[in-house]
This record gives structure tokens, sequence and C-alpha cells, in this order.
């Protein structure tokens, strides 16, 4: 489902299709208006003068105060021997739901609620039912109560008292509501000859019930298949709308059970698209049911393209309508209808896929160009989001030339509108336009926000390994990356150009000089330290015989960030200098004094290496070259970490689950990774070193 699309439709469409709790809305307002306005005999110290005495306090203990006399008032009113008023009742459980949304703590007047629940009056009653719904919950042990006076209303034959019930069910939910009424609320949907008004409301009251329970045994999808075909085929666009709703929720948990129902879906599309065929009190700025046809659209979303011939023509001639009578209209209402229905019928293509008509793919993709360059934001984001999904689909052949438009989009001040953008960029990207689209991505990173960078930095790294033509645009290319954004590189990103310089052989000797020019600098950050400290372990040999470049100087280029660095980085540091005083005699005087120092450290891990790299010369210098030796590539087969990251993140963000944004840590990975930032160290230094001679699994990075 298209969330931005689904959000977009729902701010419109309150007004026009309502919920359930509207006409629970409605008695409030208009009972609250009659008391606050003094009604028929309300005394002095009524309602609307207490609310203009809580809006006249000056603090927050004088509202206090006020709060608690009030509710002595009203507690001592209703526990009276003397019988209250109707008027009087209403007032007073008016006074508690009002100081319960001021946020106080409402522990009595329930019965006086459940009484006017039981009430034969229809103000009575609206009153009660907002009470409920507001001051209980499911579980509450009133709501026995509660539900035996629901019970009788919805079996009354009384319209007005059966939505209220229903309203208050949809708001309330629960098990115990679930159990007690849902066989009654679903007679008054199957009920052919009941007011549309009822029927829509429990229509959507099963809905609530459903998605609070999907996998509940009572529930035949097999026999509300063959209801919903005699439902959808209502007179009443009211009804088909709220059926629709559920038919969508009870396809997506048993699609095959559904199934069937596609042709009625297909026909009611077609007529509401090509023919227009809508009561007019459900045209919406000349929209037919523009709700309705969103939903009809999801629900075809669930299928495969129609088999039969003539059911793909229809499905064919309404997507045709949809995609050639849309367009940015002046009223903002108008054009928010229209693009909900395009966007969601762009949708249907894209999900159909190749079995699609193409022309249908083509002018999709037109329209498509031309809302990614409106200025209507919300339009250009749903045209952003719906061209990349797109574009995995028809390829990006035809949307390279929109490459420009999109960049604009990238430096919106909207950060939702620059994901997208991003998202757009990396999927149209290749061999021919990465190495362009990297370098303007580069470019603003260096200016983009910290919301923004980490998935940056992961769709640079992956786009510079992927289509790169020579591996060391790629080590520049990360490298850069790091000056840029050091603190949003994560440790998935220098373990993965670790892994790539590991093996290629080609690209060592590069990749060594290059971060020794680096890490010459006074400042570098610290994960530009790690990938050095490794590379120049490992490779620095490569570099050693040029001028001023020998196993002194690269010890003295990455021993000047020692101290300033985090202890993963120390210890990863620890396990390069034990391999320069291998390789190079004239290290051994400059780095013994380093594990003197930190064989008594605090540091347990940095106490460890030092303590063993000590004594490796005492084992035999045939071990210690064994040890220290150059380390064996890496598996061929190994999943890129910046993609399994990227796909990590994508997912937590499907399922709802993406809190905010991380916050960077000292190491240069977000927060909490300060241990991951660490194991390529430690698995480098004596737990890698080792596994040569003792045959220990390698656990990589």
């Amino acid at each position: 489902m298209n969330k931005a699309a689904a959000m977009q439709l729902a701010a419109m469409g309150q007004a026009a299709l309502g919920t359930a709790a509207q006409g629970i809305a409605g008695a409030a307002a208009s009972t609250a208006a009659y008391l606050g306005a003094g009604g028929a005999d309300a005394p002095r110290g009524g309602l609307q003068k207490f609310i203009q005495e809580i809006r006249d306090c000056t603090s927050k203990e004088a509202e206090q105060a006020r709060v608690d006399k009030e509710l002595a008032n009203v507690r001592a009113k209703f526990s009276s021997t003397g019988g209250l008023t109707s008027y009087r009742k209403k007032k007073y459980v008016w006074k508690l739901v009002y100081i319960y949304m001021l946020g106080y703590e409402v522990e009595f007047g329930h019965m006086e609620m459940i009484s006017l629940i039981s009430s034969p009056k229809h103000s009575e009653k609206a009153v009660g039912y907002i009470a409920v719904s507001l001051l209980l919950r499911s579980g509450d042990e009133m709501m026995t109560l509660v539900i035996n006076s629901m019970r009788n209303d919805l079996q009354s034959h009384s319209n007005p008292a059966q939505t209220l019930a229903l309203a208050t069910i949809a708001n309330l939910g629960g098990a115990d509501l679930r159990e007690g009424l849902a066989a009654d609320v679903q007679k008054l949907l199957l009920r052919g000859d009941g007011d549309p008004c009822v029927r829509k409301k429990a229509a959507l009251c099963l809905l609530r019930f459903f998605r609070e329970n999907p996998a509940n045994p009572t529930l035949v999808h097999s026999e509300w298949a063959s209801s919903m075909s005699a439902l959808l085929e209502d007179k009443h666009l009211g009804v088909v709308t709220s059926c629709m709703a559920l038919l969508v929720g009870f396809a997506a948990a048993a699609p095959a059970e559904y199934e069937a129902l596609v042709p009625y879906v297909v026909l009611l599309l077609t007529r509401l698209t090509v023919h227009k065929t809508c009561q007019r009190c459900y045209l919406y700025y000349d929209t037919p049911a523009p709700w309705l046809q969103v939903k009809l659209l999801r629900f075809l979303q669930l299928y495969p393209p129609p088999a039969d011939a003539g059911q793909r023509a229809k499905l064919g001639e309404a997507l045709t309508k949809i995609l050639t009578r849309t367009e940015v209209s002046e009223s903002v209402n108008k054009s928010n209808a229209d693009h909900s229905i395009l966007f969601e019928a762009i949708n249907l293509i894209i999900h159909q896929g190749e079995a699609s008509d193409a022309a249908l793919r083509i002018q999709a993709m037109t329209l498509l160009g031309r809302f990614i360059a409106v200025k209507e934001p919300n339009i250009r984001y749903l045209g952003l989001e719906t061209m990349s999904r797109l574009a995995r689909l028809e390829g990006n052949e035809s949307i390279k030339r929109h490459k420009a438009t999109v960049m604009v989009s990238l430096k919106d001040a909207d950060i939702s509108m620059r994901r997208r953008a991003l998202d757009l960029l990396f999927v149209i990207s290749d061999r021919d336009n990465a190495v362009e689209i990297v370098e303007e991505l580069m470019a603003y990173l260096a200016l983009s926000d910290a919301a923004i960078r980490e998935e940056m930095v992961l769709k640079i790294a992956i786009l510079a390994e992927k289509f790169t033509n020579d591996l060391r645009w790629y080590v520049d290319t990360v490298l850069q990356m790091i000056s840029i954004a050091g603190d949003h590189v994560g440790a998935e990103v220098w373990h993965r150009i670790v892994q790539i310089v590991t093996n290629n052989k080609d690209l060592q000797a590069y990749a060594a000089e290059r971060l020794f020019g680096a890490l010459r600098a006074k400042r570098v950050h610290q994960t530009a330290v790690n990938v050095g400290g490794y590379i120049l372990g490992e490779f620095g040999f490569f570099i050693a015989e040029q001028e001023g470049m020998g196993g002194d100087a690269q010890f003295a280029a990455l021993h000047q960030h020692f101290a300033d660095a985090s202890p993963g980085t120390r210890a990863l540091l620890l396990s390069t200098y034990a391999k320069l005083a291998n390789l190079y005699p004239e290290c051994r005087a400059l780095v013994t004094p380093v594990f003197e120092k930190y064989a008594a450290s605090n540091n347990l891990e940095l106490q460890q290496r030092s303590c063993e790299y000590m004594a490796l010369p005492k084992v035999g210098l045939e071990v210690m070259e064994e040890v220290l030796k150059e380390m064996p590539p890496f598996p061929e087969n190994r999943e890129s970490g910046p993609e399994a990251r990227l796909r990590e993140r994508l997912e937590k963000a499907e399922q709802g689950a993406l809190g905010g944004d991380q916050k960077p840590s000292a190491n240069g990975g977000p927060e909490g990774e300060e241990e991951e930032a660490a194991a390529p160290g430690e698995l480098r230094g004596l737990c890698r070193c080792f596994c040569t001679l003792f045959r220990v699994d390698m656990v990589l990075p």
C-alpha cells in the first residue's frame, strides 16, 4: 500500500467518507453547544462557566485546585439520594469528559454513563456513548453492562441508536466487544433492507475487529466471499465503499478465497472511470467516488491480471481513462482526489509487471516525468517514489533524461523529498552514468544534513563499487567520503574496502600509498585510521622502498593518531605495529615501548594483545613469521556489507520500526557499533593471525 497516497487521501477524505466516530462527534458538538450556551434551564454555575474558569487559571496548581473542587462537587451530586434530572446528569457527565480531556484521571461516574446509554432518549444516549468511548477501556469491569446495553441498541429498530452503538464499538474495540457483539454487527451488515448508514458503520466495525484479530478461527473466508459479491452490488455507494475497505483487509489475509471477486471489482471500476455511473452525492469535484476507486485499485493489486480477455480489456480501458484524464488542477481538493486514484493505478501497473500493457507503462512514465517537476510537494513526492518503483520494472533508459530534475529535488528543504530523490538516483544508476551521479552525490554530501548522510554514504559506496571500471576510483571515492562525512561512514563501509583491497593484488600498492598519504595529515577521521592501520599492516611493504615511506615513516604516520583513537582502533593498531616490527627491523625499537606501556593497560584487550605480541619472538622466528604473514583473501561470495546494511534499513522502514536517525559515535559508526568497529582489528590481530597455523575458523566482518 502506498503510505503517502493513503495519508494524502485520508487528509481530504474524512469529511466525505466519514469515520465510525463521526456520529458521536456531531452529538458531542451539538450537546456541548447547547449546554455551553445555557440551555433551557442551565444554572449559573454550568458547564460554560466551569470551562471559562479553567481557561482563566494562571497556573497548573490553580487548574488542579479547580478540577479537584469540581470533581468533589460532581461526586457529591452523584451520591445524593435525590435523583438527578436528565439535563443535570448530562451536564455532570460532560464535565467529567472535559476533565478527562484535560489529562486528569476520572475514577467515578461510570454507572451514570451506563444509565445514559440505556436511556430511550437520543440526547442522553449520545452523551453516554461519548463518555464511555473516552473513559472506559476494553477489559474494564463495567464493560459487561456496556455490552448488554450495546446489544440492546444493535437489536433495536432505532437507526440512531444502532449508529451510536456501532461508532462506540469501532472506537473502543477489544476482545470482549469482539466476542460479545461481532455476530450482531455482522447481521446488521448482511441485512439487505437495513439503513445504509447503519450498514456502512457495521462494515467498518467488522474491519476493526478483523484488524485486532486477523487469525480469528470463527472467520470463515469462503462464506464471506459469497456474501461480499452481493454487498458489492449494493445500490448505495457508501455501503460499497465501506465493504471494499473490509474486503481489502480480508483479501490481504486470504487472497485465494476472494479472487473470484475480481470481475465484480473490475466492473465497478469500469462503471466509475469509463461510464462515470455515480450518485450525485458521491461526486467529489466531478470525480466519481474517489475513495472507492482507490480501494478497488488496491484490491486488484493483490492479484495477477485477469485471465479472461474481456476482463483484461475492461481493466485496461479503465486504467487508460485514469491516466489520460488526470491533470494538475487549480483546485487542491480535486487534484488530491485525482492523483490519489492515478498513483494507485500506476501501482497496479507496476504490480502487474511485464503482463501489463507496454503502452500503459510508457504513459505512466511520461506522467511521472511531469509530476516530479511540479511545485506541489505531495505530487512531486509521490512522483519520485512511484518513478523509482516503475524504473525497476521498465528499466532506466527513459528516466535518465529526468536526472537533472531529480537532482533539484535532492536539494529540497523537505528531508522526505530528498530521500525519494536519492532513491531514484540510486535506481537509475548504471555503468554509463554512475561516475557522474556519484560525483554529484559527493558534492551534495558535503552540504547535506545529518539526517540523510548515512543513507547517502551507503548508496555512494554501493554505486562506486558496483559500477566502477577502475577500483582505484572506488578507493579514492571511499576515502573522500570518509574525509567529508566520516562520522556517518559505518563499519560495514570500511570493512568492505578492506575486503576489496585484500582480494585485488593490483590495488594493494595503490591503496597503501593513498592511505599513507592521508594518514600523514595531523587530523584524520578515526575511520581512516582503521582502514590505514589494516592496509599498511598488510600491504605497506609495497611502498616501503619509496623515499619517505619506509617502515619507520609508516609507524610515525599511524602512531600520531594513536593517543586520540578509541580502544577498538588502538587494538587494531597494535596488530599493525606487530606486523611492522616483523617486517622492518628499524621499527622494533619504536614498537616495543608501546607494547610495554599497554601491557599494564586497564583495558583487557589492549593488555592481552601487548603481552602476546611481546611474547611472540620467544616462541620462535618460524612461528612468528607464520603468525604475522600476509592474510589470505576473503571469500569471493561474501555479501557486501553496505548492501546488507541498506537492505536492513529498508526492511525496518517497511515494517515501520525505523526510529530516529542514529547518533554517530566516536569510532565513525552509528552509536552502539563500537564493538563491531573494533572487530576487524581484533580478528586481524592474533585471532586471524593464528587461523592459518591452528586452522581456526575465520569470522570476517
